[in-house]
């Protein structure tokens, strides 16, 4: 008997040895290879050129000049980070964020006077293929509602002054995000300047904001401004191809033009910024998780491991700043999403990071599709460049037209999604990513789109 009891207890010994020693494994278990090569590209340093847009972005609609609006930005990131350190850090450690926190300061927008930037008669991002028409059908409409959102309208101009987006705020959960909806407005007076009459001043309108959109979605520190400045990058070369479709082929350009509506690179052409804008947060997401679980109960400790979190995190959030994503960028071919290993708890870097492991198998799907959008924009330009190519040749019909396409620059082609003239000959397409089974369209010159 006592033998037998001897065993028992040695066995049990032997087990709980065996958990503990798991559990010391899977605790210091090091981040794998693909997860060291995430976390390099993700915290890599990056340059970011020229001035930074975030004052003009935030306070668009907030009168005053840049320098006293400057100000008004500098006073709430002060505010911002003492309301920060003092209320937010505190209460998340006790676990009663809510009432601790409260409201972060408001942005100086919040606190102004300002207009709806929403209206029916004004053309929103979605609507750049339509605008003319909607402009043509209400200009009064589009005039007077133009009229209420002047200063904003004049901001314009300091916006595209600048080269790159970085939000001086803390990257954390209660941040606060500035309205980019006003950064569609001016789509609205772009085209009442072609209908009036005004095609040049249009055409320089739409080919300075493209450029800032650019400079949103190439050079911004988040995934907000990034898919922002895709969209206002889309929109306004949309509208730019709907104004030149109607002018005559020997209009001349802007000289701002060529630059706004160039062929994106695979640097640009990738959301690896507005990517390490998301992992930032995550990063501050995570300190603020590990010192809740510090303050909580000890079994907590066993099942969230920040470290180890972070590290499956930036395996899902790195893919598009890695080699293999670049290349099929620059080769126009649509990007394979990462197939990253199931969590099971029984895994040495799950065994003591349960929590973590289910957190981030969650939030990875949520990103995939970002890179699409950003090769579609890629995918416009390039249709946008080819109707400007074809502006010089002789288009007399669609069969002079589907001749040229394949004369095109080899820049221009594309061997994974190749350009087609439209069913009706009136516009060039191509495939979207994005949208499987949609095409992107550019609208030709009216005289070659003719019977």
């Amino acid at each position: 008997m006592g033998r037998t009891l001897g065993r028992v207890v040695a066995g049990v010994v032997g087990l709980v040895l065996l958990v503990l020693v798991a559990l010391l494994v899977s605790w210091v278990w090091p981040p794998s290879a693909a997860q060291q090569r995430a976390l390099a590209a993700l915290q890599a340093p990056h340059e970011l050129p020229g001035s930074n847009a975030y004052a003009t972005v935030v306070t668009l609609e907030v009168e005053g000049s840049p320098a006293q609006r400057q100000a008004r930005v500098d006073e709430h990131t002060r505010r911002f980070q003492a309301w920060y350190d003092d209320s937010y850090a505190p209460g998340f450690i006790r676990g009663d964020a809510e009432s601790e926190a409260g409201v972060p300061p408001p942005l100086p927008v919040d606190g102004a006077a300002r207009t709806p930037t929403a209206d029916p008669a004004l053309c929103g991002f979605r609507d750049a293929a339509t605008c003319l028409e909607r402009v043509r059908r209400a200009p009064e409409a589009v005039a007077a509602a133009l009229a209420t959102r002047a200063p904003l309208l004049s901001r314009m101009d300091e916006l595209a002054a600048h080269g790159h987006y970085r939000s001086p705020l803390v990257q954390a959960p209660p941040s606060p995000w500035p309205a980019l909806g006003p950064l569609a407005v001016p789509l609205g007076a772009h085209a009442l300047a072609h209908v009036q009459g005004d095609s040049a001043r249009a055409l320089a309108g739409l080919c300075r904001d493209a450029g800032s959109g650019r400079m949103l979605m190439a050079h911004g520190d988040n995934l907000l401004a990034t898919m922002m400045g895709i969209a206002r990058l889309r929109a306004n070369a949309e509208l730019f191809a709907a104004v030149l479709a109607e002018l005559p082929a020997d209009a001349p350009l802007p000289s701002g033009c060529a630059t706004a509506f160039a062929p994106l690179s695979a640097d640009e052409a990738a959301v690896c910024n507005g990517m390490r804008g998301e992992f930032a947060m995550q990063q501050r997401f995570a300190l603020l998780m590990d010192r809740k679980i510090e303050a909580g109960p000890r079994s907590g400790r066993l099942f969230y491991n920040g470290r180890k979190t972070l590290a499956r995190q930036a395996e899902a959030l790195a893919w598009p700043c890695l080699p293999a994503a670049r290349q099929a960028v620059a080769e126009d071919r649509r990007v394979p999403l990462p197939s990253l290993p199931a969590a099971a708890w029984w895994q040495p870097q799950c065994l003591t990071n349960a929590i973590g492991c289910i957190l981030s198998d969650i939030a990875g799907p949520a990103y995939t599709g970002y890179l699409y959008r950003e090769q579609d924009a890629a995918a416009q330009l390039r249709l946008l460049q080819a109707v400007l190519w074809m502006r010089g040749q002789a288009l007399q019909d669609a069969e002079a037209v589907s001749a040229h396409l394949r004369e095109l620059p080899a820049g221009l082609r594309s061997a994974h999604r190749p350009i087609t003239l439209s069913a009706d000959g009136t516009a060039l397409e191509t495939p979207a990513y994005a949208r499987q089974g949609q095409v992107l369209r550019m609208p030709l010159p009216l005289a070659a789109s003719s019977p």
